[in-house]
């Protein structure tokens, strides 16, 4: 007869995987998405965007140069990418 107690312990075992599973991916998620959102100082610098450029000062006027903005946007990302993976995690398991 199996005993409940092991039964118990490997779920928890599997939820703990799929839960790592799901944290590495929105992790990876994040970093591409701050690659994408935050350009490279290399590539600033040959479009002529450097602190003292005409464009820098066309570019806090559209919000797009704040990083706590950039910062928020990113965040509301994440989330609702975290979300729709539960989603479809919730819908395979069905």
């Amino acid at each position: 007869m199996p005993q409940a107690g092991s039964a118990r312990g490997r779920q928890r075992g599997w939820a703990a995987v799929i839960t790592l599973l799901a944290v590495l991916i929105v992790a990876v998620m994040a970093g591409i998405l701050l690659k994408q959102q935050v350009p490279s100082r290399a590539s600033a610098s040959r479009a002529g965007l450097g602190a003292g450029a005409p464009g820098a000062a066309n570019a806090d006027a559209e919000g797009t140069s704040n990083p706590m903005e950039r910062a928020r946007s990113l965040e509301k990302t994440v989330q609702q990418q975290a979300a729709d993976l539960d989603k479809r995690i919730d819908d395979a398991v069905k």
